[in-house]
This record gives structure tokens, sequence and C-alpha cells, in this order.
């Protein structure tokens, strides 16, 4: 029984630590958002978001991994036993309930950042296909234009 309860603990110290996480891979993803609707886009700070947001997904997936663990040693315990942890119990769900909310709104900024970052370099894209076709133009001008030197046979008196 004194065992459970110090499953409890952890549990409840991995959701808050879980929380802690997600709120700083939204910190992160607002970042990212800002810099997806900067004027110049700054892509070393973009690379430096990404990182750290997958070291922020990393420890999230260790916190989840070490919940469901802990929880597997104690499932049993506690659903033979829930009025004695009736009050661990609703601690935990309301903790559940807060990274779920962080969750749903991390999802929700990420689908616009999404939509934000398609748009821009979709708009990138446009432009390095007009540096690319303009550049082969002219150099198809000079190349041209530079050939223009020669004088073809067909135009020389044959006659001698």
């Amino acid at each position: 029984m004194n065992v459970a309860k110090s499953y409890m603990k952890v549990l409840e110290e991995s959701l808050s630590k879980k929380i802690a996480v997600l709120q700083s891979l939204l910190e992160a993803t607002k970042r990212q958002s800002i810099l997806a609707d900067a004027e110049e886009f700054d892509m070393d700070g973009f690379e430096t978001v990404m990182e750290q947001k997958d070291s922020l997904l990393e420890q999230l997936t260790e916190l989840d991994q070490g919940f469901e663990t802990v929880y597997c040693g104690v499932e049993r315990e506690l659903k033979d036993n829930k009025e004695q942890y009736r009050s661990e119990i609703i601690k935990i769900q309301g903790l559940i309930r807060k990274c779920t909310d962080l969750s749903v709104e991390l999802q929700a900024l990420e689908e616009r950042n999404k939509t934000k970052l398609s748009a821009r370099f979709s708009s990138q894209q446009r432009e390095i296909r007009q540096v690319k076709t303009s550049t082969k133009a002219a150099s198809s001008y000079y190349k041209s234009m530079s050939g223009g030197q020669t004088v073809d046979s067909i135009f020389l008196d044959q006659k001698k």
C-alpha cells in the first residue's frame, strides 16, 4: 500500500514535468510563429527553434514512456482500491486535463504555423524559379550576342 502511494507521487511528478515541457514546447512554437510572420525570414533562428523543439519532444516521449511504465505497476492497486486513493486520482486527473489542454493548444498553433510556413516556402520557391528563369534568359542572350561576332560561311563569296 505504501508502495502505491510512492507510485502515485511519481505519476504526479511525471505529469508536472510533462506540463513544464509542454509549456516550453508551446513557447518555442510561438517563437516559430513569430519567425514565420517576420518580413525577413531568419533561417538560423528557425533552425535553432526546431532543434529546441526536437529536444523537448524527446523529453516528452521519455516522460510518456516513464509514466506508462509506472502506471502499469500501480494500475491493479488503483482499480482495486479507488476510494483509498481518491484524492491522488483526482489530482492526477487534473494534471492529465492540463496536459490535454496544452496539447490541443499546441496542435492548433502547429497547424497555423504549418500553413504560414507552407505559404512562405512556396513564395520563396517562386522567387527562386523566377531568378533561375531570368538568369537562364540572360545567359542565353549573352551567348547569342557573343556568338554574333563570327561570320557564317554562307555569306562569303565562294568565287575566286
